[in-house]
């Protein structure tokens, strides 16, 4: 079953449709959504709200995020395919909207506080790559070891990189005795992590872009 519509984004200035979504309630790999971008421009994150028309309450909503999630951002024409998530005993969604969302070049659209979500939710993931990178760069400048590192990271916060680093160091227990191999993987993990830092700050918009597009 495919149920299909048109979702005009959230805009003072929305005339036509931004996107199409088909919903495929039943097909491999479970029910999901297609979101196909009928705009001009490449969208680079989307809110999805998801709702039943058999019910007044109960709306969710998802973030898809291409510059947090390593994909591409959704050019013109281009789509993409979503799990339709559910609870369990509930109705299966029928209809989802495009809430608010991220052009490729900066400008956003929609709920302001969705749109808030996503900028600060780009902003802490960049600040977590950056702290941990300066703790790993000052690992290497002191030549830690193992250990040292481990305790360097005992009391931050649990943020992606920090688990990246501390299950790293705890599945190789031979860095204790290969101080040249620990120093790789730090140097590896610590390129990698300026990276991702570098990706998200490129892709946020300004303060000045960030207007409703």
């Amino acid at each position: 079953m495919i149920i299909q519509s048109a979702i005009y984004g959230q805009s003072l200035a929305a005339v036509q449709p931004r996107f199409q979504i088909e919903i495929q309630a039943i097909g491999e790999g479970g029910p999901r959504y297609t979101v196909t971008n009928l705009t001009g421009k490449p969208v680079t994150a989307c809110v999805f709200q998801l709702s039943s028309s058999s019910q007044s309450h109960g709306k969710s909503k998802t973030v898809w995020d291409s510059v947090l999630q390593d994909e591409q951002p959704i050019e013109p024409g281009g789509s993409i395919s979503q799990y339709l998530s559910h609870t369990v005993g509930n109705p299966l969604p029928d209809k989802v909207d495009v809430v608010a969302g991220v052009w490729a070049d900066g400008q956003t659209f929609g709920d302001s506080v969705w749109v808030k979500n996503i900028l600060e939710t780009r902003e802490m993931r960049a600040s977590a790559y950056e702290h941990a990178a300066a703790v790993l760069q000052q690992g290497l400048d002191q030549n830690w070891t193992r250990d040292q590192y481990l305790q360097a990271i005992n009391d931050k916060p649990n943020s992606g990189p920090i688990i990246a680093i501390r299950s790293t160091l705890q599945a190789n227990q031979q860095f204790a005795e290969k101080p040249q191999r620990l120093r790789g993987t730090i140097q590896v993990l610590l390129e990698s992590f300026r990276q991702k830092s570098a990706q998200i700050r490129k892709a946020k918009p300004t303060t000045s872009a960030a207007t409703p597009g």
